[in-house]
């Protein structure tokens, strides 16, 4: 089959990258613009941009994917969508002639929206997987096509399990798309009063609440690894800091919480329940750190905050 292709980050380029393993032909590959990231505010080119690139593949990036729907209607049989970054408009769904279908990291209709990986982390999911759905004009709401379970470990990132979901993810969709030209694919329709939304981020949950339970916390840690990366305060430090990797500790008692406690190369923290001991964390304007490292050169007492 012809595919046109959109996505924009690294989830979005792994798929795509199996997809190219395949006997189905890509034929337009259309991501958002490169924007201004990071300190210097240089464009950046998106995952799936450079994958294209360097494939050589024919590459789109309109501030608007309706500005290319008749691209993708002359040029494909159907059009594929993984993380792309905008709602799709009804003449954009059903430009190509077998429709747009969506690669999804959630088990559908739970987690619908932005953010179905970190959310299933921070709630302590331990299952979670991936759905190919038919898109319609809701948001994750058309019929699934294909979908698989997948276990979350008690430890795993959020960057780890996107990966994970990514690669099943392209698997999958080869098969749907197997199905789809040889005409046996099947649809079933969502459940929807089981639906739970996964809204995006926003930078104030990006702050620990270190009154919360430990396991909480380092759920919450997890997810926000190592993309986005969970945020605390600290009097002594202008600007957040940044907390990428931690672990229960459950052999320590007694601090309140955010209450700090540097025992040798062990930095540990109060929990409204427990404590945490933090492995990975970077100031303002540095590289992350071990803990180890970080404490052989800095010094930090009393409390962190929310």
């Amino acid at each position: 089959m012809k595919v046109a292709f959109a996505g924009t980050p690294g989830f979005a380029a792994q798929v795509l990258e199996g997809l190219l393993g395949s006997g189905h032909e890509v034929g337009l590959v259309v991501s958002q613009p490169p924007r201004r990231r990071g300190r210097g505010r240089k464009f950046s080119q998106t995952p799936v941009g450079k994958l294209a690139a360097s494939r050589n593949l024919d590459l789109v990036q309109p501030e608007d994917i309706g500005e290319v729907a008749d691209r993708i209607a002359s040029s494909s049989d159907v059009l594929v969508v993984a993380a792309y970054g905008q709602i799709l408009r009804r003449e954009v769904l059903g430009a190509a002639r077998h429709g747009a279908y969506n690669v999804h990291p959630s088990l559908l209709p739970a987690y619908r929206g932005a953010a179905p990986v970190e959310r299933a982390i921070m709630n302590g999911e331990k299952v979670t997987g991936v759905s190919i759905m038919k898109m319609d004009e809701g948001l994750d709401t058309g019929p699934v096509a294909l979908r698989q379970e997948v276990e979350i470990g008690p430890e795993t990132t959020g960057g780890e399990l996107s990966e994970r979901l990514a690669r099943i993810g392209a698997d999958l969709l080869v098969r749907v798309l197997d199905d789809l030209e040889a005409g046996r694919l099947h649809l079933e329709e969502q459940d929807h009063s089981r639906a739970t939304y996964a809204a995006k981020i926003s930078p104030e949950e990006r702050f620990i609440r270190w009154e919360d339970p430990a396991r909480r916390v380092h759920d919450h840690v997890r997810a926000l690894s190592p993309h986005i990366g969970a945020r605390t305060t600290h009097p002594d430090v202008e600007g957040p800091v940044k907390v990428w990797r931690t672990r229960i500790a459950r052999d320590v008692a007694g601090l309140g919480p955010g209450e700090i406690l540097a025992q040798k190369e062990r930095l540990l923290v109060g929990c409204g329940e427990g404590a945490l001991e933090i492995l990975e964390l970077q100031l303002p304007g540095g590289r992350a750190l071990s803990s180890a490292e970080f404490l052989r050169g800095h010094r930090l007492s009393g409390a962190f905050g929310g």
